[in-house]
This record gives C-alpha cells, structure tokens and sequence, in this order.
C-alpha cells in the first residue's frame, strides 16, 4: 500500500509561494491533514445521524455505519491517480494513510476515556441500593445466562480461535482466551445506550425502567472491573507473576483514588458550596485528573478505561459532577465518541468477514453467525426468564431481554482489545462491528412493538383512583403539576402546600418544547440535587447542554425540592419531558397513567404582569392544556396565579380560600380538594353554595328519577357531609346564597370582592339551578378551559386580584346511576375509599 509521504514541517507552504500549492499539499502537511479527517468524520457522521433520525435510532446506530463507511471496506475502492506518476491511490489511502491515522486513534481514545468518566460520575449507588433485590438478580440473570450460552454454543459447534498467521490451530489457553472474550462481548449490555431508548420511548420512570436501568448499570460497571482483570492475565505462560502484580498494583490505584483523591475533592467541594457554583480551578483539576488516572491504569497493566472509571466513582456527587457534565458532555459525545466508533474499524474491509479461506472450516463463517444469534437469543430468554421472579408479564420480560441486545463503548473496547492481543482476526473484528450494528438497531423496533401492543391490549383504564371521588378522603393523593417555565413553579408548589397535611405524592414535569435536533424524551430527575438520578443522553447521556443547552430544568427541580424538605407528607420525583407542543398531552396521559395520579395540575397560559395585568406568555400552553383537559386519564385542575401563591408562608396566618358550589361533579371534585385545606394552620376555608329561588320539580308520576334530581341528591349528601366534618372549626365557613337568576349570581361573587386570596370552582357546574344561574354567563365567555365562573373571576370586569384554581373531574365514556337508597342511608360517604355504589353501564 503506498503511503503518502509527509512534509518535514507541520503546516503547508503557504499559497503565495513560488511554487504555489497543488491540492494534493493538503493531505501532505500533517496540521492540514488532521483537519481534512476532522471534518469527514464530523460531516458524515452528522449526515447519517440526519439521515436515520425518521427511523429513531440511536446515535451509535449512525456512528457505526459511518465507521463501516469510513473503512476501507468501501472507499477502499475508490482509486485516483498519483499525479505524474503512473501509480494510483485509493480514497482511503488519501485521506487515513497508515501513519496518520494515530490521530483518529488518539481523539477516540480521549472520547473513550472522558465517557467513561462521564458514565461513572452520574452513577447513583442509592438507586442500586434500594432496588438491590430486583436489579442484582437481574443484572447477574442477563449477563451471565448469555455468557454460558455463547460458550456452550462455541463448544458445540467447534467454533477455533484465529491464530496471527490467519491459521485456526490454537492452543487451549488460546481457545480459552477466545471463548472467554468472545463470549464476553456477546453478553454484556449498554446502559447508557437503553438509557436513551427508554427515554426515547418515554419509559424511564416506568416499571421497566426502574427495573433494568439500574441492573444494566450494575452489569456495565462490573463487566468493566472483570474484563480488566481477565485481560491482565491473557499474556505469555512465562510471565506467571505478571498478573498477580498487576491485580495488587491496582488496588494501590483504588487505595489513592478513594482515600487521597476524593477527601481533596470533598474538601474543595465544601469550601465552594456555600456560593452554589462550582470555581472552574476546582473543575479543571478534576478534568486534569482523568488522563493522569488513565496512564496509571496503562503503567500497572490495566485498560486505561479501568482507572478512569474508579476516578470516576470516588468524585463525590452534588454540584461538582453537575457542572463537569454540563462542561464535559456535549463535546466528548458529539465531537470526540464518533472518532472512537471509526478508529476501531480502522484498516479492516468487513466484507472479507462474509468470505471463508482456505485454512478455515467451510461453516466457519455460518458457525460465527449461529454463536451470535445464540447470543441475542439467550439475552431475550434470560430478560423473560427472571420475570416471573418479580411477577412480571412475558412481555415486560421481552422488553427487557431486547433492551439488553444493546451495544455501546465497552463492546468496542471488547473488540479492540481482541485484535490488539491478536485474540481476534481482522475479519471475525469485522464480523463482530456488523454484528453490534444489527442487533443494537433492532432493539427500538422490538421495544416499539411490544409498548404499542401493551397499550393495544391494556385500555386506559389501568388504575381506579382517577379522581378524588374514587380516592377518598383519607388516601393518599397522587398529583402531577405540570410546569412550562420557572414562573409556574412558585405558584404551583404552594398551592400543593395547601393540602400538605393529607399524604402528598408530587410527580413535578418539566414540560420543554423540543426545538433542537434531539429526539423527544423522558428525563428522570435526582432528589438531592436536581440532576438526572439515571443518565439519558445523545449517545450515552446528555444533560441541558446535550440539548443545545435549551433545557434548563435545576432551577424548577430546585423549587419543588425546597417544597419537599419544608413539607412533612410529601415526596416528589421530578421529570422532563422534551417535546414539541403537539404531542406534550400525549406525554401527560403517560406519565399520569404511569404514575397513577388522581389530579393533574396544570399552569394558566396568561401569567401577572409588572403593571398587575394578566399578559400572555405562550399561546402553545393554552392549546397544550386544552388538549389534556379533553383527554386526560384523572381529575384536571388549571391554576391561574395572580401574585397570591408565590409568597404563601407569609400569608399562612391569614390566608383565605373560597370555593364557590354550584353542583354537579367538577364542583364536588373542587370541594373534596378543598376540603384537604382545612387542616391547614392559618389557612380560612369557606364553602358558599349558591342554590336558586325556585327548584325544578319532577312529577311523581314519573317512574324514574331525573338525572338532575339525582345529581342534586348527590350535591346534597356531599355537602352534608363536608359541615358534619369541618363546618364545626373555627378556620371553615358554610354559607349558602338564593339568587334568582344569572345577574344576582355575578353580583354576589362581584361582592364577594377581594376577601379572598384563592377562589377554587369546578369547571362546568351542574344541578338543577346551573341553566337557570348561569344560562346567560354561558354566552360570554372567553376562555372555555375555565367554565363560565372561572372566566368570570379572571376577567376585567372582576375587579379581585385573588388567584383561581378551575377544577375538573375525570368521569371517563361511561355513565354512572346512583342508587338513591344507598346515598341516604350511607355515612361518611365522603371518607369511603369507593365513594357511592355505582353501577356503570
């Protein structure tokens, strides 16, 4: 192969020289040269990503086929002729020659060992912790089971380890090697790469999710320790020693990493944390670091990934690992990932991995292939396996067996490291690279078809308590608060402050619009310090930076911490959910389903102003809402803030809640809410029930009782109650106001005046005075997602500036007929977990 002959100096001539410059100087000065590879990997990377982007699959899908590409498999073939000479060049030859080409090798080794990092820094032992029981058996059942699969499949079919003069005659310590290897990268998962899959298909925070995360995060760390162990011992039998020095060695290496290194971090960590931001002195000593563990590694004999890794592990997580992330993980995974991927095809044509020669079997090629599909099924087998141990369905298993197909980094170090050690051919390295491409690629597809089919099978109607109704009183409340931006938060969370006294389970989402080139997904958020508990990424993970730092949700994760840590009943997960406005509704029936929440809370689309006026933020959040009202999976309640929640502990000793009763179910889903804040120090509670001069009446000849009757009977037994439990305190208020017809209701709301901070209405009342109180009010109103009283109390004409909560019950596609000798002979109805008898048809 002709090599391309370099300049003595780094830079080319320039262009004004005597000589000139001819288009072939470029790939002969070294700086230039470097640059040249640079921009073809980046652009041809960046193109198949943009290419495979309708298809949804992950990044390293288009890494590898660019690194197929790139090898000589294709351009390879390309000639052009070398100037005056008579000989030709390929493609390849041009632009990789031999000895440039450590360059390509040198920036994907930066990116191997800074992902590394990256992964080991966000890996969160109390999740592992106290999931241990479901995700050590998981993590052993998945790697292991394939593992001895791959073996015995190995065995079986005779498959031989490919000796350095392309012979198949090995030794048994050499056979043992092969096995052992080959069979290793043919078990072991990628955590980062399912991580982004679930959260691609919105499942990160699902049953599964919680579930194989953290498992394929254990078997990802451990396969990195025993693959680097196994390897120091794969050397010559005359150095039996060698290994054992190396193992102590390493152990050194732990030793000075946990016990020098992470006190030195933790105390220049303590000494940052009081001004909230971490010094860049203290971040660029850490980044400084990750080389240096990674020659260490290299000096005792271990894989320089090994003592990244144990770095990695031993930087104390909090704000530290937060900023290295947003610093390190845009540019290792978008600039310095893809040149790990291509280097390692580099000089192999894969097409000679579909040929057999003539010292190998005439199977062997065949024998290759069945080992692997050994391989991917035993993964499938070993995920439904071990679901019944957690009775979980077949296809939870499946998914879970598809997830583990996945490929990422340590298989390609698996792969590299073979052919280094001459474990592996060039062509069964090439085999492996189609293979890991094939078997990563169809996993979304398998995870697709199992959720869509999941979803086919089970309709909405996955939980019971979709509203406060068929909770109860007493239950624990489930409640998703959806926020857009960091305005909404302070509203929101003390709104939940309100109901603090009952048991609160807070599930705050981030709804981001999706407006990079990132796919949609779902983003899992830590408790302690606003940072993804399980990493999702471009490639591995990402952060706000990884989308083009469009996404900053620590600052909305903050608050509903602080809420957290000020409350006595309340937990809260914190999740992201990036995508575009059209699809954000879809997002909340998942989570909501998933969650089984009772009530989903959503901000206004119009926020205060300076100047007290109510302006317009994003018209986006009002179709947004609109949508989930129509067809969310529980109750709805839409917050509108008008500056009386933001400062809500100041306001604790006198702070005034009036709910307005109409009837109907929207108004008994507001006043069971309501009735959560009566317990609540400081907070006034008052219940005013608007009733007409004169009831309709239904002729006793009639042999069915009216709708409407019923209804107000229900109204009737409900506010019964409510006085029988709360009206006796002293911080609850029962009044009832006969108006006789839609003018006297708006002029006793108007009189109503500014006596409260929180007005809280259903969203379309009913009974049998609704028609006749606000038949009128109907025709005027401007936004619909409020009904006609919320409208009324948001609009000018309203001269209160109190906050208004519109709530709406979840009632489903079915009917409900109530048995009236039930509802009056029944007692603390409200405080009953199944509310009335209902009998659905």
């Amino acid at each position: 192969m002709p090599n391309v002959q370099y300049e003595d100096n780094i830079f080319m001539d320039g262009a004004w020289r005597d000589k000139g410059v001819h288009i072939s100087d470029l790939f002969h000065a070294k700086f230039s040269l470097m640059i040249i590879q640079c921009l073809v990997i980046l652009m041809v990377t960046r193109s198949v990503g943009y290419i495979l982007k309708p298809f949804n699959q992950p990044r390293i899908v288009a890494d590898l086929i660019v690194a197929l590409l790139l090898s000589p498999t294709i351009i390879n073939k390309i000639s052009f002729q070398n100037g005056s000479e008579m000989s030709s060049m390929t493609l390849y030859e041009i632009i990789f020659p031999p000895m440039s080409f450590a360059l390509v090798e040198i920036f994907g080794f930066l990116g191997l060992i800074y992902y590394v990092f990256l992964v080991a820094i966000r890996l969160d032992a109390k999740v592992i912790r106290e999931k241990s029981v479901m995700v050590l058996p998981v993590a052993a059942a998945t790697v292991a089971l394939p593992f001895l699969a791959v073996v015995i499949a190995i065995v079986i079919l005779g498959l031989a380890a490919p000796m350095e003069d392309d012979s198949f005659r090995p030794s048994r310590r050499q056979q043992a090697t092969f096995t052992f290897v080959l069979g290793f990268a043919l078990s072991v998962p990628a955590f980062p790469i399912m991580a982004r899959l679930l959260a691609e298909v919105k499942l990160p925070n699902g049953e599964i999710g919680q579930i194989v995360l953290p498992a394929a995060m254990v078997a990802d760390v451990t396969s990195w320790i025993v693959l680097a162990v196994c390897f120091a011992f794969v050397g010559p039998a005359s150095e039996a020693l060698a290994p054992l020095w190396v193992v102590l060695a390493g152990a050194c290496h732990v030793v000075v990493c946990a016990f020098m290194i992470r006190p030195l971090l933790v105390w220049l960590g303590r000494r940052t944390s009081s001004s909230q931001s971490v010094k860049i002195e203290v971040m660029g000593l850490v980044i400084g670091l990750v080389p240096a563990a990674g020659l260490s590694a290299a000096v005792i004999g271990l894989h320089p990934a090994l003592g990244v890794l144990v770095l990695g592990l031993v930087v104390p997580r909090g704000p530290l690992t937060a900023a290295l992330t947003q610093r390190l993980e845009s540019y290792v995974i978008n600039a310095l990932l893809p040149f790990t991927i291509i280097s390692s095809a580099h000089a192999i044509d894969v097409l000679d991995a579909l040929t057999t020669s003539a010292e190998e079997s005439e199977h062997y090629t065949l024998s290759l292939v069945c080992v692997a599909i050994v391989g991917t099924l035993a993964k499938l087998g070993a995920g439904m396996a071990v679901s019944p141990l957690f009775s979980l369905p077949h296809t939870e298993g499946l998914s879970i067996g598809a997830l583990m197909n996945t490929i990422g980094p340590l298989e390609i170090i698996i792969l590299n490291t073979g052919k280094d050690r001459k474990i592996f051919g060039d062509r069964i390295h090439g085999f492996l690279l189609i293979w890991s491409l094939v078997s990563t690629a169809m996993v979304r597809p398998i995870l697709t078809a199992i959720e869509e089919r999941k979803l086919r099978r089970s309709p909405a109607a996955t939980y019971k308590n979709r509203n406060l109704q068929l909770s109860g009183f007493d239950s624990d409340l489930r409640v998703v608060a959806c926020v857009h931006t960091v305005r909404n938060a302070p509203s929101i969370t003390s709104l939940l402050q309100l109901a603090n006294h009952f048991p609160l389970s807070v599930c705050s989402v981030h709804l981001a619009e999706l407006t990079s080139s990132a796919p949609a997904m779902l983003i899992v958020h830590d408790a302690a310090d606003g940072q993804r508990t399980l990493p999702i990424g471009d490639i591995h993970t990402t952060t706000s930076s990884g989308l083009d730092n469009q996404v900053d949700s620590q600052p909305i994760t903050s608050a509903f911490q602080r809420f957290q840590q000020r409350s006595t009943n309340a937990t809260v997960s914190s999740l992201t959910a990036v995508s575009s406005y059209s699809s954000m509704a879809d997002d909340v029936f998942r989570i909501a389903e998933g969650y089984r929440a009772t009530l989903v809370v959503l901000p206004f689309h119009r926020q205060l102003a300076i100047d007290g006026q109510m302006e317009e933020i994003n018209p986006n959040v009002r179709s947004v809402n609109q949508g989930i009202l129509a067809g969310a999976p529980c109750s709805v309640a839409v917050l509108v803030d008008r500056g009386q929640l933001v400062d809500l502990d100041s306001k604790l000793s006198n702070y005034r809640v009036a709910l307005l009763f109409f009837g109907g179910p929207h108004d008994r889903e507001a006043l069971l809410y309501a009735s959560r804040f009566s317990n609540r120090p400081g907070v006034h509670l008052t219940v005013v029930r608007f009733m007409s001069v004169s009831q309709p009446h239904t002729p006793k000849a009639m042999p069915a009782i009216s709708m409407a009757r019923v209804e107000q009977r229900i109204d009737d037994e409900y506010v019964r109650e409510f006085r029988q439990q709360y009206a006796s305190r002293a911080s609850v208020a029962y009044e009832e106001r006969v108006v006789a017809d839609c003018e006297e209701t708006v002029a006793a709301i108007r009189e109503m005046g500014g006596a409260h901070n929180l007005y809280m209405v259903g969203r379309a009342p009913g009974g049998d005075s609704t028609s006749v109180l606000l038949a009128s009010l109907s025709n005027f109103v401007e936004f619909k997602e409020l009904g006609p009283i919320g409208d009324l109390l948001v609009s000018a004409e309203f001269s209160a500036t109190a906050s208004v909560l519109v709530v709406q019950q979840y009632s489903g596609d079915q009917q409900c007929i109530w048995d009236m000798d039930e509802i009056s002979s029944r007692s603390g109805g409200m405080a009953r977990r199944d509310g009335y008898n209902v009998i659905r048809r």
